[in-house]
């Protein structure tokens, strides 16, 4: 009767330890997969916030986008280019705190566009941000535009009667 009791002891404690282990098992996999994506959270957190920052230097055109962006209008205003729409890829590497480095951990693509308007120029910026480590997949996309206004150039060569950019700034703020 003895050898009996002990018997059910072994098999009540090997089955109570198998289900402890399958229990553990699980939460380590949730824990995991937690950590997991909050990494990746992390990653798309930090490239939105990359992504601001390089459009606030798009829109200051600090170096090296605002030298590129002089390049596009002087490209565009070259009566000689064949160039219609001129167009450039600046690539740039930061770090996990958003400053510009030469080891970054993210890289931002920006594409940048040159449209010639009735009066100034219209440069739109295509940003993509990856992570030097995941390059396949774009972690924050942003489009955004800057206006370069030349009316007062194109009034004095003749280029534009007056009217016609009052016409322009009309159209623009009844659009908005």
């Amino acid at each position: 009767m003895r050898a009996r009791k002990n018997r059910a002891f072994f098999i009540e404690t090997l089955i109570t330890t198998f289900l402890l282990l399958m229990m553990l098992t699980i939460l380590i996999r949730i824990f995991g997969a937690a950590a997991q994506k909050s990494a990746y959270a992390k990653m798309r957190t930090d490239a939105a916030q990359i992504a601001q920052n390089v459009v606030t230097m798009f829109e200051a055109g600090e170096v090296p986008i605002g030298q590129a962006q002089n390049e596009l209008i002087n490209i565009a205003n070259d009566e000689y280019s064949e160039v219609e729409t001129p167009q450039t890829t600046i690539t740039m590497l930061f770090d996990r705190n958003g400053v510009m480095s030469e080891s970054g951990e993210y890289e931002v693509r920006l594409l940048m566009t040159c449209e010639v308007r009735a009066v100034g120029y219209m440069i739109t910026g295509n940003m993509s941000v990856v992570n030097m480590n995941h390059p396949q997949e774009d972690l924050a996309q942003l489009d955004t535009a800057k206006y370069y206004p030349d009316a007062v150039d194109a009034v004095l060569s003749g280029d534009v009667a007056f009217d016609e950019i009052s016409e322009i700034e009309t159209e623009t703020e009844a659009a908005s």
